[in-house]
């Protein structure tokens, strides 16, 4: 039969008052506190709230995670599943070709080609990104002399730049390999078609915007005039080979693109203010917005 160790026991059982102490009073402590500042007005309880629900005084609030967005099987095909309401932009055949699967626009392809991407020709946002959207209408104004009012005479209206900042998370190797893909495609559509070029000549491609449904973003034409992106600093870098070359990306990164919408003189003559305003053009190939 085991002998009955007393000092062992005396040991734990302080140790379990001790504990049950301290929790007790960190817990009255933030109890007091969450009470005080509720009597402080609306910042008072908002900061009692926040204690509150970040579970008392004393908790560890750093403890968020960041979900990763996974390129989901559902975009298979050219054209946007219609479920998908993901920011994109189109990447022309001019472009994505029939490369292989190791050369470094193969994640932007179609699924049939590389089942690991699978975007549908597409450089989709992994998370929503900030979009911003902006509208003028021009007038140049008219101030006859003696006059305190000046009379505004309508000249064009237009859309102006759409701005796009999305975060790039790279967990792996194949996320890797897609920042590079989003990369060397903007990288590509910022450039005409000069020297050896085919077809030679030819201005920077056209793409199509998607994203947030038919009424927000659908099929418009665009040109990218800008885009930016970072290398940081305070990040772990991945790995990741193309065509056999090793390229290291960081675990982080943003990328803004500036895109100007880009409509044909013949989309443009067809266009229908009554259609418009009704919202009938919204589905379908033009992308008037």
């Amino acid at each position: 039969m085991a002998k009955f160790n007393i000092k062992k026991a005396a040991s734990n059982f302080l140790s379990s008052i001790v504990s049950d102490a301290k929790s007790a009073v960190k817990g009255a402590i933030g109890d007091t506190i969450s009470q005080k500042l509720g009597g402080l007005g609306p910042l008072g309880k908002l900061a009692a709230n926040f204690i509150n629900e970040t579970g008392g005084f004393g908790s560890s609030i750093n403890n968020r995670t960041i979900s990763r967005a996974i390129i989901s099987d559902s975009v298979y095909n050219r054209n946007m599943t219609p479920g998908d309401w993901r920011v994109s932009i189109s990447v022309p055949d001019l472009l994505s070709g029939e490369g292989s699967k190791e050369d470094i626009l193969a994640p932007l392809r179609l699924a049939s080609e590389n089942p690991a991407w699978g975007t549908g020709n597409r450089m989709i946002f992994p998370f929503n990104p900030t979009v911003l959207l902006s509208h003028s209408a021009n007038y140049s104004q008219l101030q006859p002399t003696h006059t305190n009012y000046a009379y505004n005479a309508y000249e064009s209206s237009q859309v102006d730049a759409i701005t796009i900042t999305g975060e790039f998370y790279q967990e792996n190797e194949l996320d890797a390999r897609y920042w590079l893909a989003c990369l060397h495609f903007l990288r590509s559509a910022t450039k005409m078609f000069y020297g050896d070029s085919n077809p030679q000549g030819n201005p920077p491609v056209v793409c199509r915007l998607n994203g947030y449904g038919k009424h927000v973003l659908n099929n418009i034409p665009v040109v990218i005039t800008n885009f930016t992106t970072d290398l940081p600093v305070d990040v772990d870098y991945i790995e990741a080979n193309v065509n056999g070359q090793p390229n290291y990306v960081p675990t982080q990164s943003s990328i803004t693109v500036t895109l100007q919408p880009q409509y044909a003189r013949r989309s443009q003559s067809g266009f229908s203010l009554n259609d418009f305003a009704a919202g009938k053009h919204a589905g379908g190939n033009e992308g008037f917005v």
